[in-house]
Parts: structure tokens; sequence; C-alpha cells
């Protein structure tokens, strides 16, 4: 083995390993804080709100339809509607926009004081439990919301749903 060659190609990709060592520690930092668990958590909540505020224009822009006489319309047609509903003022983005961001701030209020609450608990030697507890309430909460949504806009197949997120939500 040629010793003199592996040390310098040790170097030289300690050299390219150090070069831009600034860009390389914020992207990673970046990257930690983009795909931890919390981070994931919230933006599974996100998508489940966005969902919920889809959902309701679906619901919103299926009422429409009917009122505008179609009957039974589908979802595709629904979610067409949507423009529609929105230039009719049935939809508000300002209003779906409070909506959004209130849900949002309330769910993280929620999350944070059940964190507080569980890092009592283990400083306590007790068993955490409220941040599962809490998470799991609004998890549902949403998860309702979404069926619920779906069965006035239309959705059939959801109907039975309804009943067996009640039950597990309990």
């Amino acid at each position: 083995m040629n010793y003199k060659l592996f040390f310098e190609s040790a170097f030289a990709a300690g050299k390219t390993l150090y070069s831009g060592w600034s860009y390389k520690t914020a992207m990673a930092a970046i990257m930690v804080v983009l795909l931890h668990r919390h981070a994931i958590l919230f933006y599974a909540f996100s998508a489940l709100v966005v969902l919920d505020c889809l959902t309701k224009w679906l619901a919103i822009a299926h009422d429409y339809l009917v009122k505008q006489g179609k009957t039974a319309p589908t979802i595709f047609q629904s979610l067409i509607a949507i423009k529609a509903a929105r230039s009719a003022g049935l939809i508000s983005s300002g209003v779906m926009k409070h909506r959004f961001l209130g849900k949002i701030c309330i769910y993280l209020l929620c999350v944070m004081a059940a964190a507080s609450a569980d890092l009592i608990m283990v400083e306590l030697s007790k068993p955490a439990w409220a941040v599962s507890t809490i998470i799991g309430y609004l998890t549902a909460t949403e998860l309702l919301s979404i069926v619920e949504n779906l069965n006035a806009a239309g959705v059939e197949a959801v109907k039975g749903l309804i009943d067996i997120v009640k039950k597990k939500k309990v």
C-alpha cells in the first residue's frame, strides 16, 4: 500500500470537507430543525388543518351547487365550484386565514402546556402522559371535522366513519 498517496488523499478529503464548513454547518442545523420529531408533528397538524379547511370549502361549494339547482353534485364538481362559491362571497380567504392561524396557535399552546405538564411529571418521577393525550385528542378532533366536512360535501362513503371516529375519540 502506498502510504504517501493514502495520506495525500486523506489530507485532500479533509481539506474538501473543511472548505465551506460554515455553510455545511448551517445546512446541517437547518436539516436538524426541519426534520426534528416536533417539527414533523407540527407539519402533520398543519396538514390536518389545511385538509380541514379544504374539506370545509368543499362542503360550502357543495351547498352552493345545491342552491343553484344541481342535484347530488360530485366531489369533483364541488372542487371546481370552490371558485364560484368564493366569487359569490361564501368563502372568504380572510376568515379562513384567521381560522387556520387561530387553530395552529391554539394547538401549539395546548401542546406546549402539555409538554410543560409532562416535564413536571418526569421531574416528580411519574409517567408522562399529557403530550400524547393532547396530541391524540387534537388529531381525532381534526379528523372528525374533516370527515364531517366530507359528509356535508355529499361524500356518502364517510357517513359511517363519523360514528367510528366519535367512538375512538371518547
